[in-house]
């Protein structure tokens, strides 16, 4: 293996640094880079929902990942239907999770200069060594960490703004933000403070995501970009940390053959672009493609680690939950 340079230690690089040293290779011959983040937690972006998948890509790196589950809700709501999440959506403390992915690592703020053969590119929405993308969508994020009285249920809301969410951590805390296409920062606030009232505040920061897909090339020279960097979030519903550790494996499966990486990353996540294609209709025409989302069915189940051939038997509710979501929300309607 030779010396690398992984740029940026979110989940993504810092993934694929601890994967890199359980099949052989070095710290030594490994140099992490990332100017860090002013935020409270450390790290640029607070997403820290996830779902099963999870459970077996922390123990293939030899960490236990009932350490890092802060909360796992029995019920949800989108737009005010209940459904039931129970097994199938976790948080977890992110910032724990990186560091312990980096445990013995050194992370420095720039470049030592290091002669290098590769270079890793998981700077995220920056894509800061690769370059950037003509065709770009990056959409603003804005989030707060809030304590209610009460703890809180997982809940999504999609409306004019955009999307917003509450996501259940640790006791009575929770993440409300909002992510939104309208780049209308002060409509964008009003729709948190909303969502946090009666709570209190914690921290806040904010941030972007991509909603492009897949970006091909992923490889351009000697640099390789993965997770967010390759555009492997789910443009839709933000879905973004186990694209970015499988990502990840991915390319240590495919490390001298970058077709081959390009392959299996459009085999596994291409369909992030149908998606992507979902999101700009839906803010050109106003109106969600239900039809065309109910398609996605299979992916999304395997995107959640779970068992389609089981799950297909309870399709239709799943059918009537996103229907009946699609008719309360006159901006989804189609």
């Amino acid at each position: 293996m030779p010396r690398i340079m992984i740029a940026g230690a979110g989940i993504a690089g810092s993934y694929l640094c601890r994967l890199l040293v359980k099949r052989g290779l070095s710290l030594k011959d490994i140099e992490v880079v990332d100017p860090g983040s002013a935020t409270r937690c450390g790290i640029p972006s607070c997403g820290f929902a996830t779902t099963r998948q999870f459970f077996t890509l922390c123990r293939e790196v030899g960490l236990g990942p009932e350490k890092y589950v802060l909360a796992s809700p029995d019920t949800g709501y989108a737009n005010g239907i209940k459904l039931t999440i129970k097994g199938h959506i976790f948080s977890i403390d992110k910032p724990a999770f990186i560091r312990d992915l980096l445990e013995g690592a050194a992370v420095n703020s720039s470049p030592s200069g290091m002669t290098v053969e590769r270079i890793i590119d998981a700077t995220g929405t920056a894509r800061a060594y690769i370059g950037k993308y003509e065709h770009d969508v990056i959409y603003p994020c804005i989030q707060k960490k809030v304590e209610f009285p009460h703890p809180p249920a997982l809940a999504e809301y999609p409306h004019h703004v955009g999307y917003s969410w509450v996501i259940p951590l640790e006791g009575s805390s929770a993440h409300v933000g909002i992510g939104s296409n309208t780049y209308n920062s002060e409509n964008m606030k009003k729709v948190v403070e909303n969502l946090a009232e009666g709570a209190r505040t914690i921290c806040g920061c904010k941030g972007f995501i991509r909603g492009t897909g897949p970006i091909i090339p992923l490889v351009r020279g000697n640099v390789w970009a993965v997770g967010e960097a390759g555009g492997l979030v789910d443009p839709l519903s933000g879905v973004g940390i186990i694209p970015a550790m499988v990502s990840a494996k991915l390319l240590v499966d495919h490390w001298d053959d970058p077709k081959g990486y390009e392959a299996a990353i459009v085999r596994k996540y291409g369909w992030f672009r149908v998606t992507a294609e979902l999101v700009q209709e839906w803010r050109d025409k106003g109106a969600l493609n239900t039809r065309k989302l109910l398609g996605l069915w299979r992916e999304y189940t395997e995107l959640a680690g779970l068992d389609y051939s089981v799950l297909s038997l309870a399709r239709i509710d799943l059918i009537r939950s996103v229907l009946r979501i699609a008719l309360r929300a006159p901006k989804m309607r189609q």
